[in-house]
C-alpha cells in the first residue's frame, strides 16, 4: 500500500505501563514505524519495562527520546522551515530522514478537534496543535500533512491527544497518510 510518509507517536510523559503498552500495540499494528518513549532526568524506565514494551510495539521500534537532538528534526508544522530543514540536511549529505514532530488533533468535525485539543493538557501554548501542530477535520489535516510531503518530510512523529478513544485517533492518523492521500500527491 502506497503511503506519503512513515508515522512515529510520542506516548505520554509519566504514562503507566498499561497505557504505554496499549498505545503502543495499536501503533505497531496500525503500521506506525516507531514509538517514542519521552525521557528526562525525573523519568526512567526499568529494563523490563522497556522490554515489554518493545514486543508490545513490534514490529513498530521503541525509541528512548530525550528531546536533545534536534539535527533533521522541524518542531513545527511550517512547510517553508521543512523545506530549509530538507536543504540543510541534503547539502550535509546526511541520509537521516527529515521528521516533523509536532501534535496532532483532528477530528470528523472541527468542534471534535476542538474539543480533543482542549482535553489534552500537554496542548498549551506552543505545544497546541492549533499553534504549531496538525489541526482540524480530517480534510484540512491531510491538506497539512501532503504540504509537509511536498516540502520533503520524510517520518511525522506525532504528539497525539490522550482520549478514551485513542485507538480512533491513531486510526485517523494512519489514513491521512495511505489510502487516496498519496494519490493527491502525485497529482498535483
Amino acid at each position: 500500500m502506497d503511503q506519503l510518509l512513515d508515522l512515529a507517536v510520542m506516548l505520554r510523559p509519566h504514562a503507566d505501563d498499561a497505557e504505554r503498552e496499549l498505545v503502543a500495540r495499536l501503533a505497531g499494528r496500525l503500521g506506525f514505524i516507531a514509538v517514542h518513549v519521552p525521557m528526562s532526568e525525573d523519568m526512567r524506565m526499568d529494563p523490563e519495562s522497556l522490554e515489554r514494551l518493545s514486543r508490545a510495539a513490534d514490529p513498530a521500534m521503541v525509541v528512548v527520546d530525550d528531546g536533545a537532538t534536534n539535527v533533521g528534526i522541524v518542531r513545527r508544522n511550517d512547510p517553508e522551515l521543512v523545506k530549509r530543514a530538507r536543504s540543510d540536511l541534503d547539502q550535509l549529505e546526511d541520509a537521516r530522514p527529515l521528521i516533523v514532530a509536532v501534535p496532532i488533533s483532528i477530528g470528523r468535525t472541527f468542534n471534535e478537534a476542538t474539543a480533543r485539543a482542549d482535553r489534552e493538557p500537554r496542548f498549551i501554548g506552543d505545544d497546541d496543535p492549533r499553534v504549531s501542530g496538525i489541526f482540524g477535520t480530517f480534510e484540512q489535516a491531510q491538506q497539512q500533512v501532503l504540504a509537509l510531503a511536498r516540502a520533503g518530510a520524510e517520518v511525522l512523529l506525532l504528539t497525539v491527544p490522550h482520549e478514551q478513544d485513542v485507538a480512533d485517533v491513531l486510526a485517523q492518523v494512519r489514513a491521512l497518510v495511505v489510502g487516496a492521500t498519496p494519490a493527491l500527491l502525485e497529482g498535483q
